[in-house]
């Protein structure tokens, strides 16, 4: 007999809402029939038996392990410690699973002592139009996305960007975010797009650009950039944090940047002595702009699609659930195997 899964994911935060939805359909794909809820709604819905193993896919301080289950977390964390009270709480699960070797080897570092894995969601369920033409558009195009917040670097994006193309009608930068963001003294050639999209109008939008861009501080895995790659378009980033397993090292335009002590804290118990995180040089920036807008069409379309593979060789649906057929833990969710 197969026991119920349950994944509650923190619908405060979007990418969160997406992963898990991907990891449920994953499990599904594998065999192992998950149910996906909000995590509010936990204590309103009727769990099941003790035999249900509950996800939880949340933050530090929403950790909670449901007495009478088997409780697995499912941490993403963007700099590299995590904060002793939340080290804490993981360390009352049953075990803890990671998208990114980088989530693991954080969480080892600040004192995670439970079974620990890495359980990598298929990126490619949803489809995603895929970039053909590899002809620069006048002006050229750089696409941004995700959340108002200091820690995805648009400050210094937007800046590097200003400085590699001075000139009206030379490039275009177009950031999508969601509203509710300070955006005041933004140049004329960068457009701020806080209009809601849905999933698949998001998909939809990559193949429009020339390239994608982040300037992130920190990622535990990064989605856009995954998203990005699956729909064929360059990158330029850095490979420090979650974003080392997406990007095979000869296929993204190289974001200079160096490793510094976390600067700014949204919240004092998000903080952990020794937090480091990924700083992009500004100049660096502009001069890794020009470099991809300088780029023979040819070279932009050969580094697309190495990257489009080697990202499926980690994150497709076939190479994850080869993955997951060979985890012991996570085929322990099936009774019957």
């Amino acid at each position: 007999m197969q026991p119920p899964v349950l994944i509650l994911s923190d619908e405060h935060i979007g990418s969160y809402a997406v992963i898990g939805d991907l990891l449920a359909r994953t499990l599904h794909a594998a065999g192992i029939p998950a149910r996906h809820c909000r995590l509010s709604a936990a204590k309103f819905s009727r769990l099941g038996g003790a035999d249900t193993v509950v996800i939880h896919n949340t933050i530090g301080p929403r950790f909670e392990p449901i007495k009478g289950h088997r409780n697995i977390a499912m941490v993403h964390h963007e700099w590299d410690r995590y904060p002793r009270a939340w080290v804490e709480s993981l360390n009352r699960f049953t075990e803890v699973w990671v998208t990114t070797t980088f989530v693991r080897q954080t969480l080892r570092r600040s004192g995670v002592v439970v079974p620990m894995d890495v359980v990598r969601p298929a990126l490619d369920l949803d489809p995603i139009p895929v970039r053909t033409s590899y002809r620069l558009s006048k002006p050229f195009r750089v696409f941004a996305c995700g959340a108002p917040h200091f820690r995805k670097g648009f400050h210094l994006l937007i800046e590097g960007f200003s400085r590699a193309f001075p000139k009206r009608g030379q490039a275009e930068l177009v950031i999508h975010t969601q509203r509710g963001g300070e955006w005041a003294g933004v140049p004329a050639n960068v457009t701020i797009d806080d209009a809601p999209l849905s999933r698949e109008g998001l998909l939809a939008r990559y193949r429009e650009f020339d390239l994608f861009a982040s300037a992130s501080l920190g990622e535990g895995l990064g989605l856009p950039v995954a998203e990005a790659i699956l729909a064929g378009v360059p990158v330029l980033t850095h490979d420090w944090g979650g974003h080392k397993d997406l990007l095979r090292t000869d296929a993204f335009f190289r974001m200079p940047h160096r490793v510094s002590p976390q600067p700014y804290c949204s919240r004092l118990d998000h903080f952990a002595p020794g937090q480091r995180c990924a700083m992009p040089d500004i100049d660096g920036i502009a001069a890794a702009l020009r470099l991809a807008a300088a780029s023979d069409a040819g070279v932009r379309k050969r580094m697309a699609g190495i990257a489009r593979e080697w990202l499926l060789g980690r994150y497709g649906q076939r190479a994850v659930l080869e993955r997951l057929r060979s985890r012991q833990r996570v085929v322990s969710l099936r009774r019957d195997s």
